[in-house]
């Protein structure tokens, strides 16, 4: 790969998505991206994109087929399965699936019905996600497919499924009733629908993490951070609260964005806010509570946090004052003790590229990247959202929807290369959405 940055180019845009994936080949000659013509709204039902490749040299995309399964913010997960195969998320049937490319014949080579959120390093299996449900539910889903679960908020049908590739045999490791089922107390029963999301595996590859989402009676979200043993052994519930981004520092330790229980979260889940006569008082009640609890409590205070992977873990803000923001996390895979990450945009509309070093508590930035000022388009708002949850859309304007599921809500969501000296990441700074990648490995050594 040539010094400086690469990246690819119009007249298309290209892009990977979400930051918990390596995008490129064990060689570090392709880059999987996808390519797309619009990006100023969100998919529509049925719209189908590229899915392929790009020369990490020449930074031309090579297409190997396309996808309708796939989100602006996390792309289609596609990940490599060995140096020149690579799965990728699509509809398959009347479900959502993936299929499998070889890059040598250009071709697709296999397909199956389940989805792939993230694969075992072996290449042997993948933990999917019901798209359909997260899509109903506001969350970075799929268009286009009935939710089969719509009428129940723990469906026992629905969940965490494992694929394993060489014999398509598909099952359900756990599913979002005994999710919901765990921890009780920090848990929800009322009829407000629950959801899984945001799979990843620890080094090891013997337990996964995941995010557990419910809406509270104010309209709001909880969110618990999870973990299950990769055999759908040993549920736990880590963490309660506001919580967001994340990854594993290691194979008992996650890193992540947020604030972790306290009587604020719990008072947001009281029936009462459900109450009809309550709820248009809201948004009043809710401005004027966060000025007195801002006051009075640090339980509004966020910050990334390490968290021990043991029933009744414990919880540590680390790096304050250096990581300030929420932002989109990886660690190195051959040297854990750096992350790139990012944050969202500054007054100066300005996303900003930085690597920590845990081991001497620093950052370096390595660069800024800004946003364009165009604007979605919302015309074809009742087509783009449709299947969305009229209770959420209730809680999210037009715009604001339009916008973060657009593909003009370019975060940079950067992600290393598996031997951690080359990072990638998303961009819209040239006025086109393209895909990048630097080499740092000269700052992590």
């Amino acid at each position: 790969m040539k010094k400086g940055i690469m990246s690819t180019s119009l007249p298309k845009h290209h892009f990977f998505g979400f930051h918990d994936l390596v995008a490129f080949n064990k060689c570090n000659d392709k880059i999987l991206c996808l390519e797309s013509t619009i990006i100023n709204r969100p998919p529509l039902s049925g719209e189908r994109i590229n899915v392929g490749y790009a020369n990490t040299i020449s930074g031309d995309f090579f297409s190997l087929g396309e996808t309708n399964a796939f989100n602006y913010p996390q792309g289609a997960r596609q990940q490599w399965l060995d140096n020149d195969k690579f799965i990728v998320n699509n509809q398959v049937g009347k479900s959502w699936g993936s299929d499998v490319y070889d890059c040598n014949n250009g071709k697709k080579i296999e397909s199956f019905e389940s989805t792939a959120h993230c694969i075992s390093k072996d290449g042997k299996k993948a933990f999917g996600l019901d798209y359909e449900r997260i899509h109903r539910l506001g969350g970075y889903g799929y268009i286009g497919i009935h939710d089969p679960g719509i009428n129940e908020a723990t469906p026992a049908n629905q969940g965490i499924w494992v694929l394993e590739l060489a014999t398509k045999q598909k099952k359900l490791l756990i599913s979002i009733r005994e999710v919901a089922e765990c921890d009780k107390h920090t848990s929800s029963f009322s009829d407000f629908h629950h959801y899984l999301t945001h799979l990843v595996l620890n080094p090891l590859n013997n337990r996964i993490a995941f995010l557990h989402r419910f809406f509270l009676a104010d309209g709001g979200i909880r969110t618990r951070l999870m973990t299950i043993g990769t055999d759908g052994t040993d549920l736990r519930c880590l963490a309660v609260g506001f919580l967001s981004h994340f990854d594993w520092k290691d194979d008992n330790t996650l890193f992540i964005w947020g604030r972790a229980g306290g009587g604020v979260d719990q008072l947001r889940s009281n029936p009462i806010f459900s109450n009809s006569l309550v709820s248009p008082l809201l948004k009043l009640a809710k401005s004027a509570a966060r000025l007195v609890l801002k006051r009075v409590s640090t339980q509004l205070s966020m910050s990334f946090l390490l968290i021990n992977d043991v029933v009744g873990s414990t919880i540590s803000p680390v790096a304050q004052g250096i990581l300030t923001e929420d932002g989109h996390p990886m660690f190195n895979p051959s040297n854990r003790d750096y992350i790139i990450t990012d944050n969202y945009p500054d007054a100066q509309k300005e996303r900003t590229l930085m690597l920590y070093n845990f081991r001497s508590n620093l950052r370096t930035d390595l660069g800024k990247y800004r946003m364009l000022d165009a604007q979605p388009d919302i015309k074809l708002y009742s087509e783009f959202s449709k299947g969305v949850d009229k209770k959420i859309l209730g809680l999210i304007s037009p715009e604001q929807y339009s916008f973060t599921r657009s593909g003009l809500h370019c975060d940079l969501h950067p992600r290393w290369n598996a031997d951690g000296t080359i990072v990638a990441f998303d961009s819209i700074h040239e006025g086109s959405r393209q895909l990048y990648w630097m080499d740092v490995k000269n700052l992590v050594q």
